[in-house]
């Protein structure tokens, strides 16, 4: 009976085992990039969802306030009120005195009573005009909220700190219930928006009196612009700290106002 050879059993030299852990990790690394792109888009995705829905909830309740106006010293005004948002949180003071005990806790972070947090206001009676210059004469073209809040009487609202830059949402459950104090300055679960109202430049198809040859203006007819920011940011020069940010978001949409 003839016996085979043994075969030598050859293993792995070290230049296959390299190519091996150079092709894992060019594999691995692609891998985990994607999971963070996706992660990204997944948070984007979120905060573009978050946004539209503040945008919607906007529009339904500008749509009530402005078929309810309140008649005073025979002049409209309009109210207007978004749940859980506040007008008591100025990012550029926070980040002043965010190591101070008063900045901790839910209260005076992001608090005000409801009625603290609801704005009156007027329309603008001025035809917008694109084609008008200067900061001074645009705004008598456009409210803006809140910076043109009234009181419910349509005086100029004051503020204790100054007049507000935005209303302010955290809609995060946790820092709601205060089971977590005072505020990163860069928490991403916060949301801030602001609006202006113009009169829409739209016309009807009757004539206009003043100006023959020209359709009437829709008296009653206002564009909202909706801006929704993600955050805040600092920005520190000469002149002290700066709050800077970029909307997240805008949507117009037209609303006819009762008189």
């Amino acid at each position: 009976m003839k016996h085979m050879p043994k075969q030598r059993r050859r293993g792995f030299t070290l230049t296959e085992i390299l190519v091996a852990m150079a092709i894992f990790a060019l594999g691995g690394s692609a891998i985990v990039a994607l999971f963070i792109t996706n992660a990204r888009l997944s948070r984007q995705a979120m905060d573009y969802t978050r946004a539209s829905e503040i945008s919607r909830n906007i529009r339904s309740l500008m749509t009530q306030s402005l078929s309810r106006p309140i008649v005073t010293n025979n002049e409209p005004v309009y109210k207007f009120d978004y749940p859980g948002s506040s007008l008591t949180f100025r990012p550029s003071q926070y980040i002043k005195d965010r190591e101070q005990s008063k900045y901790r806790g839910e209260d005076t972070v992001i608090g005000g009573t409801p009625v603290e947090n609801t704005v009156f206001f007027k329309l603008p009676k001025q035809q917008f005009d694109v084609r008008v210059k200067g900061e001074e004469s645009q705004r008598q073209m456009i409210t803006s909220l809140p910076n043109d809040a009234t009181d419910s009487g349509g005086f100029v609202r004051s503020f204790p700190n100054g007049r507000p830059e935005a209303f302010r949402l955290l809609p995060d459950r946790l820092r709601q219930s205060g089971a977590l104090d005072g505020l990163d300055p860069d928490d991403r679960m916060f949301y801030a928006f602001d609006i202006s109202i113009r009169r829409s430049v739209a016309r009807s198809e009757v004539d206009d009196p003043a100006r023959p040859g020209a359709k009437a203006p829709l008296e009653d007819l206002f564009v909202v612009h909706v801006k929704v920011y993600k955050g805040f940011d600092f920005k520190e020069d000469n002149q002290g700290t700066e709050v800077v940010n970029d909307p997240l978001y805008e949507w117009d949409f037209y609303i006819t106002a009762a008189r």
